[in-house]
């Protein structure tokens, strides 16, 4: 592909920097807390703007609220391909979603039904034409490290029954077709982006392993093949105790995470609390944008930030739907502005 120039997005810097003031506010949040219920927390984003101005308020709101972050989320993806001039960038990221859905369509065709009829939105490929494709087998407009999975997935559960193992395989494909697709571009903050993405998933991957006692069997066929970190190191821990981790973590380029993960396993805060730090690491990551005047690494940032963002609001709203306290909620939250 075509080198990419910072100068090349001097127009997608300014409007993203606008549109990260537009991002909810701790103080938006806190009003979502305090809120009487999740009936009102959707009426309060429709007014700012949330979803596709078709929400309609006066149903349920267990109807309305997943659709309404759904379109947020695909209205981002929109702004952000109308923003890009390397449509290459954007893809990478919305390739996971292809990967999900992936998922959803192989495990329900082993169950015996046709459509899954719920799927992940804003991938490359539309979810009827993707299982049009996999149900065909004809995979030879997929990246080759997809097409494969694909099919050493319908091999694997073939020959095993067990559907987990195309969560396995899928993932492995995922993380190394989006390191493959970031060496392509050649931007060194997409690289390191994506690579951040690979060993955060192993870091999770290991943490709920020992923490829910599954085998070494289990984690040699869960782990990622690793970027920064190999997966080596977590193989050769997976029968020590868990804070062997953080501590190994030290000597790694991830040697930030060591302290606040040791401290959380200390103090008991369980999966939980151990995935919102790692989560709020990878922010800590993206923020370093805010330092950049023009380029594709604010709109990336700017992208991710809205993830997150959405993450929060469904986390209150479903919250709110099952009646858990505004506190335990707040403490949940991803901090990320």
């Amino acid at each position: 592909m075509a080198r990419i120039l910072e100068e090349d997005y001097a127009y997608a810097t300014a409007r993203i920097r606008a549109m990260e003031n537009r991002l909810i506010t701790p103080q938006q949040y806190q009003r979502m807390l305090d809120a009487a219920s999740a009936e009102e927390i959707v009426k309060m984003l429709v007014e700012q703007g949330y979803g596709m101005g078709d929400t309609d308020i006066s149903r349920p709101v267990v109807h309305t609220s997943e659709k309404l972050l759904s379109d947020e989320m695909e209205k981002a993806y929109a702004l952000v391909r109308e923003l890009v001039p390397h449509p290459e960038v954007l893809s990478l990221f919305m390739r996971r979603n292809d990967y999900l859905n992936a998922k959803l369509i192989l495990k329900a065709s082993f169950l015996g039904i046709d459509d899954p009829g719920v799927y992940a939105d804003s991938g490359t490929i539309d979810p009827a034409r993707l299982r049009s494709m996999i149900t065909d087998r004809n995979l030879a407009e997929l990246p080759g490290i997809f097409g494969k999975a694909i099919l050493e997935s319908i091999d694997s559960y073939g020959r095993s029954g067990d559907p987990q193992v195309i969560d396995f395989i899928l993932d492995r494909a995922m993380y190394e077709n989006m390191e493959e697709d970031a060496k392509e571009i050649g931007v060194p903050y997409i690289s390191e982006l994506a690579g951040l993405i690979h060993d955060l998933a192993n870091i999770r991957i290991f943490i709920r392993a020992k923490l829910l006692n599954k085998t070494r069997d289990f984690l040699e066929r869960a782990l990622l093949k690793g970027s920064r970190i190999d997966r080596k190191l977590y193989l050769d821990l997976s029968d020590k105790p868990l804070d062997q981790l953080f501590e190994a973590l030290r000597f790694t380029a991830l040697s930030g995470l060591a302290s606040r993960l040791s401290e959380a396993f200390k103090n008991g805060d369980g999966i939980s609390g151990m995935e919102k730090i790692l989560d709020e690491h990878f922010i800590s990551f993206i923020k370093r944008t805010r330092y950049i005047a023009m380029g594709v690494e604010p709109v990336i940032a700017w992208l991710f930030y809205k993830e997150a963002e959405i993450r929060n609001v469904r986390l209150i709203l479903t919250g709110k739907i099952n009646g858990i306290s505004g506190k335990i909620i707040g403490e949940r939250l991803r901090a990320y502005a």
